[in-house]
């Protein structure tokens, strides 16, 4: 298959971009060309412009486009939304117009704060959306041109990714308990860590299965904030003591967060896809391969 990725120097994409090359023809697409993207496997592309990225997918003429390109910090999009709707809505909207003139298949990438986190138990694909900031309501925003521009589509919702390309939520907790500092998680935020490395693999699976539809895909299981962060430093051997228990109160996020977005990956497992390991292994072994 002949596969374009956007944001492939993103979280996912740089564990994505191996996983696709081995495989498939894989190709870049975006401003600038990410270092592990050869020079022959790259074109500039600008997902703001139409124009320019119906030319980038006429061009290439990819079976598959796999859509990760975003901006993806909620508190960003709540300083300026209008550059989050742009980016995370309309780029979005621009390349299913691509898709859809040239039969492409998009899998795009979304989120699990499409949901309020008022639900008790884990979020479905059968749930109703309903974003409670900007972030959230602009991957919804690019769900819905998604879904009503492409008959041969995959919407993927995951969340809390974690992954050894960049510094993460896990990575800062990891740093400070063995530095000793202090770190406050939130107790009232809960939902499903997922691992870079095992959501790349799921998404080149589904890109292969023709399966279309919406997916949620997580490693399985889920917990809040404080549980993730003693649970790091009950692995990294160090006492819990610097772990602070905080509420999304006191941390005073300028975006508020839904408080209970777990996700089931029930159309995955439905499927009888390959499941995904628990988060606590996918923890374990990313903690392993940190430096020092």
């Amino acid at each position: 298959m002949r596969i374009a990725v956007t944001g492939v120097s993103g979280l996912i994409g740089q564990a994505l971009w191996p996983v696709l090359s081995e495989k498939h023809e894989a190709w870049a697409l975006g401003r600038r060309k990410p270092d592990c993207v050869p020079f022959n496997r790259w074109r500039t592309t600008d997902i703001i412009d139409p124009e320019n990225t119906a030319e980038a997918v006429e061009k290439l003429n990819p079976d598959c486009l796999i859509h990760l390109a975003a901006v993806s910090n909620p508190d960003a999009c709540e300083a300026d939304p209008e550059t989050g709707y742009r980016a995370n809505s309309l780029g979005t909207r621009n390349l299913a117009l691509a898709c859809m003139k040239f039969d492409t298949e998009l899998l795009y990438v979304s989120t699990d704060q499409v949901f309020d986190g008022k639900k008790r138990s884990p979020y479905t694909e059968l749930d109703r959306p309903n974003p409670v900031n900007h972030y959230g309501l602009s991957k919804l925003w690019g769900e819905d041109f998604v879904r009503g521009l492409l008959r041969r589509h995959y919407v993927v919702r995951t969340a809390l990714v974690f992954g050894p390309s960049r510094p993460t939520f896990v990575d800062r907790v990891a740093r400070a308990v063995v530095s000793g500092e202090p770190v406050t998680a939130a107790a009232d935020l809960v939902n499903s860590p997922t691992y870079s490395r095992d959501l790349a693999r799921a998404i080149s699976y589904l890109a292969e299965s023709r399966l279309y539809g919406t997916y949620h895909i997580a490693n399985e299981g889920s917990c809040d904030r404080y549980t993730l962060a003693r649970f790091i430093a009950d692995t990294a051997g160090q006492p819990g003591r610097s772990i602070r228990k905080g509420t999304k109160k006191s941390l005073k996020l300028p975006a508020a967060r839904p408080s209970r977005t777990p996700l089931e990956n029930f159309v995955w497992n439905l499927n009888g896809f390959p499941r995904l390991r628990p988060w606590r292994e996918a923890v374990v072994e990313h903690l392993q391969q940190l430096p020092g």
